[in-house]
């Protein structure tokens, strides 16, 4: 038994899906009628055009109620569970914002460029932190970087206030 190359054999599709999608098309004598049909200046044929009918905007009558469906929804309110509740801050979450200030190591500092950025390390990680920072569960700000300790001011919720409270963060393996 003759084995047919694999690259003749895919020559060979090749050509027969050509020929096959060929034969939907017009005949090179269809072709040529119809350029000859433009030179002559026959009008195109075209589908008419459709005038539309009479135009009445939609008045929307009940834009001043509230309780009015609009065509976005209704509108829902979540109510805030004042566990959840954060108070105004710049931005997103950062990442030692969820992480309790008591898993939160100071291991060192790192000044360049006449800038001082805290080591903070949590499980085995340590971010680069500097003022401005948020950290630990109390919406903690870094206000100050030292060689040996972090001052933080925290905010702390009471009677349904905030309150700013001052904790610091020292560093790890100090003698005290």
């Amino acid at each position: 038994m003759t084995r047919i190359p694999p690259r003749a054999s895919s020559f060979a599709i090749l050509f027969v899906l050509l020929l096959t999608s060929c034969s939907e098309r017009d005949t090179p004598d269809q072709l040529r009628a119809q350029l000859e049909a433009i030179r002559r200046g026959a009008p195109a044929t075209t589908p008419p055009i459709q005038i539309a009918g009479d135009f009445s905007p939609y008045a929307y009558a009940v834009a001043g109620d509230e309780n009015a469906m609009t065509p976005f929804g209704r509108p829902t309110l979540i109510p805030v569970d004042a566990a959840d509740e954060r108070p105004r801050q710049r931005g997103a979450k950062q990442p030692l914002e969820d992480v309790p200030l008591n898993a939160i190591r100071m291991v060192g500092t790192l000044s360049r460029d006449g800038r001082t950025d805290a080591l903070l390390q949590v499980d085995r990680i340590v971010y680069p932190s500097r003022i401005g920072d948020y950290l630990g569960q109390d919406f903690g700000v870094i206000r100050r970087i030292a060689d040996g300790r972090i001052e933080l001011e925290e905010l702390i919720r009471s009677n349904g206030d905030w309150e700013k409270r001052m904790t610091t963060l020292e560093l790890e393996g100090r003698g005290k």
